[in-house]
C-alpha cells in the first residue's frame, strides 16, 4: 500500500464509500490497516509519508494527572483536521457531506465515547464520522520551558482576526495576565499573529502576556476547513493543562458567527465554523467531562454582534490602531492563484461581516481588501465573488419578511426552558446583526445593491 493516492482514494470517496484515514502515533509499531485510503504520521517521516508537521516541542509538559486525556483530545483534533483537509467535498454526491472513518490512537476509556464524538463532529463539519479508537503508542513530546516568573491565570486565543484581538484587549484591560495561543500553517498567517502580539506586548508588556505560536502544517486539497478551530481548542487546552489548577479558556468570538444563521434557507450545513456555537460547546464540555477533562470554556461575546463587540472594546484607541494588522478572511491566500498579494479577499462571508462591523465604528475601508464588492455592479453579478453578497441580500429580505423561517433553523441545547431563553436572546442578536449588515449595505452600496435589497426608487 502506498501512503496515499489521491486518484485511488477519491475514486472510492466520490462513489459514495467512506474515506478511511489511519492516524499513526509516534513510534507506533502496529501496521496500518491495509485498506486505508491514507496514513497520516504525527511525527516526521521520510517521503512519501503524509506528515502533520509541527513544533510541539515548544509546548510545555503537561501535569501528570492531565497528560493522557489532554493529549488524546489533541490527537483527535489533529486527525479530524487532517481528514478535513484531505477529503474533497466537491466529489461527494451532494458536493458537501463526506463519509470519513478515523482510525486513531486513543486511551481505552475513550472507546465508549466514540459515538458521542462522532455526533459532535457531524454537527461541527457537516460530515458523517466514524471513529475507530485503538491502543495508543508513545505520546507527543512537549519540551518547552515557561520563561516567566509569573504564573498565568487564563488562556485565550490570537487567531489573527479582529475578534480574538478585541477579546485579548478586553481581558488585558480587566487586569488579567494571559497566555495567547496562536495556530499557524503558513508564513503570512504567522506574520499577522506576530504583528498583533507585538502590538499587545508594546501596550501591556511581557509581565502581562505570553504569546505561544504553534505550527501545525498539513498539505491537503480541501479548503473549507470547518474543523480548524477544534484544533485551536486542543492547543489552548494543552497550554492551560501545563499548569496546576483549572485555567479557564476564553474563546472570543462574536455571537453572530457563533450562532451561524443560514444565509439562505437551503444552506443549513456548517456554512461557517460552529466551534463556538452553544450546541457544540455544550456537547464538547459533556464529552470532556466524560473523558475526565475539567477545563472550562467561556465565550464572553455569545450575545453580541461583531459590531457590538468591537464598539464595547475597553481600549478602542488600541483596537483602532491594530485592526489594520488583523485579517478576518476565509480565503486569505486565494490571491496566490491570481498572482495577487496575500490578504483579505473582500468577498467571503467573514469579510462581509467584518466590513459591516467596522462600518458601525466608521472604520470600514474598501481599499483594505483585494476586492471591494461595493464599488461596482459587476461584483453583485459575479458567479464567485458575488455569491455571498447575493446570499446576504436574500437573508436580509427573508429576515424582514418572515424572520421565523430563519429562527426555526437554529439549534439550541438544554431543557425546554433553557431553549426558550436562548431563542429569545438569539432573536435580539439576529435583529441587531441583520440591522448592522443592512446599514452597511445601504450606506456604502450603490444603486444596484439598493435595488437588489428592494430599496430602490
Amino acid at each position: 500500500m502506498t501512503e496515499f493516492s489521491y486518484a485511488a482514494s477519491h475514486k472510492n470517496n466520490s462513489a459514495g464509500g467512506p474515506f478511511y484515514l489511519y492516524v499513526k502515533s509516534p513510534q507506533g509499531k502496529r501496521r496500518p490497516f491495509r485498506k486505508a485510503d491514507a496514513v497520516v504520521h504525527l511525527e516526521e517521516s521520510p517521503p512519501p509519508s503524509l506528515v502533520l508537521h509541527n513544533n510541539f516541542q515548544h509546548l510545555w509538559p503537561l501535569t501528570a494527572e492531565k497528560q493522557e486525556q489532554v493529549q488524546a483530545f489533541l490527537v483527535l483534533a489533529l486527525g479530524v483536521w487532517a481528514a478535513d483537509k484531505l477529503v474533497l467535498r466537491g466529489q461527494r454526491p451532494d458536493a458537501w457531506t463526506r463519509k470519513i472513518v478515523l482510525d486513531i490512537p486513543l486511551p481505552t476509556a475513550w472507546a465508549g465515547l466514540a459515538r458521542d464524538w462522532s455526533l459532535l463532529l457531524h454537527f461541527l463539519t457537516g460530515d458523517d464520522w466514524s471513529l475507530k479508537p485503538r491502543e495508543t503508542g508513545d505520546g507527543l513530546k512537549f519540551a518547552g520551558t515557561w520563561p516567566h516568573r509569573w504564573q498565568p491565570p487564563a488562556v485565550s486565543f490570537l487567531s489573527g482576526g479582529v475578534d480574538s484581538l478585541a477579546g485579548a484587549i478586553d481581558l488585558l484591560e480587566e487586569g488579567h495576565r494571559l497566555i495567547l495561543v496562536s495556530h499557524y500553517d503558513y508564513g503570512q498567517l504567522a506574520a499577522t499573529q506576530q504583528a498583533l502580539a507585538a502590538g499587545l506586548l508594546g501596550q501591556y508588556g511581557p509581565e502581562r502576556l505570553h504569546h505561544l505560536a504553534v505550527r501545525v502544517q498539513f498539505e491537503g486539497p480541501e479548503l473549507t476547513l470547518r474543523s480548524r478551530s477544534l484544533l485551536y481548542l486542543a492547543l489552548g487546552l494543552a497550554a492551560a493543562s501545563a499548569f496546576p489548577g483549572r485555567l479557564p479558556l476564553f474563546i472570543p468570538e462574536n455571537g453572530w458567527i457563533s450562532l451561524n444563521p443560514p444565509l439562505t434557507l437551503n444552506r443549513l450545513g456548517a456554512y461557517s465554523t460552529r466551534t463556538t456555537h452553544p450546541y457544540f460547546l455544550d456537547g464538547l464540555l459533556a464529552c470532556w467531562r466524560q473523558a475526565g477533562i475539567s477545563q472550562e470554556l467561556t465565550n464572553p461575546y455569545q450575545n453580541l454582534t461583531k459590531g457590538e463587540m468591537l464598539a464595547q472594546c475597553r481600549n478602542r484607541s488600541l483596537l483602532k490602531k491594530l485592526v489594520p494588522l488583523s485579517v478576518s478572511c476565509a480565503r486569505p491566500v486565494a490571491g496566490r492563484w491570481q498572482k495577487e498579494a496575500v490578504g483579505a479577499c473582500g468577498y467571503c462571508y467573514p469579510c462581509l461581516v467584518r466590513r459591516a462591523a467596522l462600518h458601525r465604528l466608521g472604520w470600514d475601508r474598501g481599499q483594505d481588501y483585494r476586492v471591494d464588492v461595493l464599488t461596482g455592479s459587476e461584483f453583485l453579478r459575479h458567479r464567485v465573488k458575488g455569491r455571498n453578497l447575493r446570499a446576504l441580500g436574500l437573508a436580509l429580505k427573508t429576515w424582514q419578511e418572515t424572520p421565523r423561517d430563519i429562527l426555526a433553523r437554529l439549534w439550541f441545547p438544554g431543557s425546554p426552558r433553557e431553549i426558550f431563553r436562548q431563542a429569545a436572546a438569539a432573536k435580539r442578536l439576529l435583529a441587531a446583526g441583520y440591522a448592522e449588515l443592512a446599514q452597511w449595505l445601504e450606506d456604502q452600496g450603490g444603486m444596484e445593491i439598493a435595488a437588489f435589497l428592494g430599496k430602490g426608487d
